[in-house]
């Protein structure tokens, strides 16, 4: 047995004292290998002020880990042969459409493994039932209403993380077996791994006593039932959650074949050269000190937590927080430091590559290109979170300006379409044409992950009516969390959101599409984007 008392003796010191500076009311961590749960320990308490203990079966939303259960549902489904993954969805889901501007019947387009791959082109929020808004609608309701939205890109362009496809892979589970979605992934999953602390039952969640409580200091109403429930609805305890990990580091044990887990862990539609990156449900990226990690994350509704597995060292790792307002999850996250020092303290050497763990191939560095081609690249560019990054010459080179950098990442451009970012590990990308053919996204050629061209419209048709002009809030569940403005430039319409000012062009009577790919609804009351209601009072209540 792997001996890490000395770490988790100062995990028992340490975190504590985490949770008092960033007012996190409770946390339930755990590490594990495959065989055996090494630690696990709850601490502070279920709910900000209160006096119950957090403990190793409390149960905490992992949000969008869901989409792991969902997704290793889905293959369940597949072994058995009930579903494809490269049928057409509408083969499951006849009557469903949604909106384009790309292309006609995208929905006859669309497979499981677009929509598990996050590469069908959906936005991330439906009109009912979303992370914005929560009216008490139904799972049903909530899927019903993704055929009203706008998507961003062609099937199959690129990954773009959304929770509608996946959700709607929970519908397609629900209709071919005739069972409620949480149901079947009680029966298939759940059981026969005897996770009898883990659920998306939302009836059982809400009558559970031992769970936690969300925390959101901006948002105080936070609603323990949500429609987005393979995407984000799951409740689970960290001995659950770690008893699951374990079923992904033995291979499938006997509910899921070793070959269909390679296919899930697999990046569907992978970039030249890329293998680490989103494969069906589950992430796959390299970790310090160079381990490569199977992991979701997941945050919203006063939760954030990162569940995470390593093949190769055969560790797994779960830190499960009832806050939003803290920096123990995601980037440089203490699921991470925790990995870095289990690993570092087995003293063996990490293999790069195993039958289990894809090595990026190293891309193919072709000649230096003329200037006149560089220029190709010049531009401004918008990833998730409207961060803003900015493409310019400067002393006849490139250079990749993010936030105003005092000291901007070098480019070098080593082919038509493709650099190299220098500063950033030497991290690759390549340009992207739209449906114009002109460059329209660059793609990371490590991870998948997309920044999309803002360029000024050319041809924007006529600009937003003054009426219209103006800042908006953006609310939580009727907290206000966001403020965003509409206004016109030099006859050319735009929004602004932390700052970060994106085009918009026309495509339809009250409708325009922006720099990201997200459409712009005037028609509705109030007006949203992304789906998202744009309220014209800024007051803060």
């Amino acid at each position: 047995m792997l001996d890490i008392t000395r770490l988790t003796d100062a995990l028992t010191a340490g975190i504590p004292e985490l949770l008092d500076a960033h007012a996190v009311p409770g946390m339930a961590v755990g590490v594990c290998t495959p065989t055996q749960v090494l630690w696990s320990a709850g601490f502070g308490t279920t709910d900000a002020g209160g006096r119950t203990p957090v403990g190793t079966t409390t149960m905490f939303s992992v949000q969008s880990v869901s989409k792991t259960y969902t997704a290793t549902a889905v293959m369940i489904a597949v072994k058995q042969g009930r579903v494809a993954l490269d049928e057409p969805i509408t083969t499951y889901l006849p009557t469903f459409t949604v909106r384009t501007r790309f292309e006609d019947r995208p929905e006859r387009k669309m497979t499981l493994r677009h929509l598990l791959g996050h590469t069908a082109g959906f936005t991330h929020e439906a009109p009912v039932g979303s992370n914005y808004v929560d009216g008490g609608e139904s799972f049903d309701e909530h899927c019903a209403s993704i055929s009203d939205t706008w998507l961003r890109f062609p099937v199959g362009h690129h990954y773009e993380y959304s929770n509608l496809g996946i959700d709607l892979a929970g519908a397609i589970l629900q209709r071919v077996y005739d069972v409620p979605f949480h149901e079947f992934v009680r029966r298939e999953l759940l059981a026969p791994l005897g996770l009898t602390r883990t659920t998306f039952d939302q009836d059982a969640i809400a009558a559970e006593e031992d769970r936690a409580i969300g925390h959101n200091p901006q948002v105080p109403h936070l609603p323990v039932r949500i429609p987005m429930v393979p995407a984000g609805g799951i409740y689970t305890s960290v001995d659950d959650a770690l008893r699951y990990v374990q079923f992904h580091l033995r291979d499938g044990e006997k509910v899921l074949d070793k070959e269909l887990l390679a296919t899930m862990y697999r990046v569907p539609f992978p970039a030249p050269g890329q293998a680490l990156g989103y494969g069906l449900g589950v992430q796959t990226s390299r970790w310090e000190p160079g381990v490569v990690v199977r992991h979701h994350g997941g945050g919203g509704f006063g939760f954030l937590c990162d569940v995470g597995w390593a093949p190769d060292p055969g560790v797994g790792v779960v830190v499960l927080t009832n806050s939003v307002d803290h920096p123990l999850t995601g980037r440089e996250s203490l699921a991470q430091r925790i990995m870095r020092e289990v690993v570092e303290s087995t003293a063996a050497s990490v293999p790069t590559a195993s039958s289990t763990t894809a090595t990026p191939a190293a891309p193919t560095h072709r000649a230096p290109v003329p200037a006149s081609e560089a220029a190709r690249f010049v531009g401004e560019y918008i990833s998730r979170g409207a961060s803003l990054a900015r493409i310019r010459s400067e002393a006849g080179r490139l250079v990749w300006d993010e936030g105003g950098d005092d000291d901007p990442d070098q480019l070098r451009v080593t082919g038509r379409d493709e650099i190299v970012r220098e500063n950033d590990g030497s991290a690759t990308y390549r340009l992207l044409p739209g449906t114009d053919g002109a460059p329209a996204y660059l793609q990371c050629l490590d991870d998948g992950s997309t920044w999309y061209r803002n360029d000024r419209p050319g041809t924007a048709g006529p600009p937003l009516e003054a009426r219209w002009h103006g800042s908006y809030n953006v609310r939580v569940n009727g907290s206000t969390v966001l403020t965003v403005e509409l206004g016109v430039e030099d006859g050319a319409s735009h929004l602004t959101v932390m700052g970060v000012r994106i085009w918009l062009d026309q495509i339809g009577p009250g409708l325009y599409s922006s720099g990201d790919g997200e459409v712009l609804d005037l028609t509705r009351t109030p007006p949203t984007c992304a789906n998202i209601p744009l309220h014209r009072d800024i007051s803060t209540t």
